[in-house]
């Protein structure tokens, strides 16, 4: 492997949830109406959430980055236009809809999009972000001792409530500590068979790191969901790991991340971010 250390951040998500203010400030409220969602500003600084996100990773090693975007966004690329983050390598790749679609055919396709447009990658290990979150500092860091792995995160350590923290993959690992699966919008049923030994259970941030090749395999076979009709990176990796088993190792991790999903998100992650923001622990 090479010291390329490559990053690709999934940031093409419109975010509909943010659309309804409710009682909030009216800044708060034409924040979430009129920017992408990972571009939401946040704190004293008022700075984006990608761009803390793409100041960590850069504080963590990752040097060449890749952020996926929606083919409506004329905010991300003219911001880092105007606030360039120096030393790394920052570039954009467009993901459209394709004629006789509402949406994009999801993360799946997002990644695919942006390892076909890096060739060059491919004797590196590419990590995957989402942009609408900032996971806890020293994560990106620790991935990195890992060619193929994904954090499983304890799902009573996020800092998030736990109605969304329900809504999330859970992870299951062997014995060897290598991926069994990730199960998407699991049932209570499946969450209470996902629990480990110990008797947490770990969710998956969508945070992943793997071999260029064997990342361009998972999402070029990834199915199209018969409800969503996306084709989802979590549901990749995991039919990735059933047809490679013992490859993709986990690695357990505990810490708070912030997340914006709901409006008044915007609020509470701009005051923790005031704070210093979260730390990984094991």
């Amino acid at each position: 492997m090479n010291n390329l250390n490559p990053l690709i951040i999934m940031a093409a998500g419109k975010g509909s949830r943010m659309r309804s203010g409710g009682n909030l400030p009216d800044w708060v409220i034409e924040e979430a109406a009129s920017r992408p969602k990972a571009m939401i500003r946040l704190g004293k600084e008022r700075k984006p959430l990608l761009e803390h996100l793409v100041e960590q990773a850069k504080s963590e090693g990752l040097r060449n980055i890749c952020i996926v975007i929606g083919e409506e966004d004329e905010v991300t690329p003219s911001h880092f236009d105007a606030h360039p983050v120096t030393d790394i390598t920052l570039d954009f790749v467009v993901q459209r809809i394709a004629p006789g679609r509402n949406k994009p055919e999801g993360t799946a396709e997002a990644v695919e999009l942006a390892l076909d447009n890096y060739p060059t990658w491919k004797d590196s290990s590419v990590t995957v972000a989402n942009g609408d979150n900032l996971p806890p500092k020293g994560m990106f860091l620790a991935m990195q001792c890992h060619p193929c792995c994904v954090p499983a995160f304890n799902s009573t350590h996020i800092g998030l409530p736990q109605e969304r923290v329900r809504a999330f993959a859970v992870i299951r690992r062997g014995d060897d500590g290598a991926l069994i699966g990730i199960d998407e919008k699991p049932d209570e049923q499946t969450v209470e068979a996902s629990r480990w030994k110990d008797g947490t259970v770990r969710v998956s941030m969508n945070y992943f790191r793997m071999p260029y090749s064997d990342l361009l395999e998972a999402v070029r076979k990834a199915p199209l969901h018969p409800q969503r009709m996306e084709r989802e990176l979590p549901v990749a990796v995991s039919s990735w790991s059933a047809r490679h088993p013992g490859q993709i190792q986990v690695l357990p991790s505990a810490g708070a991340f912030l997340d914006l999903t709901h409006p008044e998100d915007i609020l509470t992650a701009g005051l923790k971010l005031d704070k210093g923001g979260f730390q990984l622990r094991d």
